[in-house]
């Protein structure tokens, strides 16, 4: 892996996770910005897989072998958050 894929990977990690910090710091306890947070989190992850496991050189069913855990995960969260009446 090129260096410059490593620190670009690394770059947008640290810009993501700042971005977080600032969202959770503007506008603590709401339930948007909350959504957003674990929104930009998943897409750190899958960055993270992808390069830490060097899944984007694999072969494209391998790729969608990767993404049915994340699909099941994405779909319990979205039923947790659903199933509790948001307090106003």
């Amino acid at each position: 892996m090129k260096q410059s894929t490593v620190v670009g990977v690394w770059a947008s990690l640290v810009a993501a996770s700042v971005i977080e910090v600032g969202l959770f710091s503007l506008n603590k306890g709401s339930v948007d910005v909350d959504i957003l947070i674990g929104l930009i989190a998943s897409i750190n992850a899958v960055i993270t897989a992808m390069y830490s496991m060097d899944l984007r050189d694999e072969s494209t069913a391998i790729k969608y072998l990767f993404l049915i855990p994340v699909l099941l995960v994405a779909v319990l969260i979205i039923t947790l958050l659903l199933s509790f009446p948001v307090i106003s």
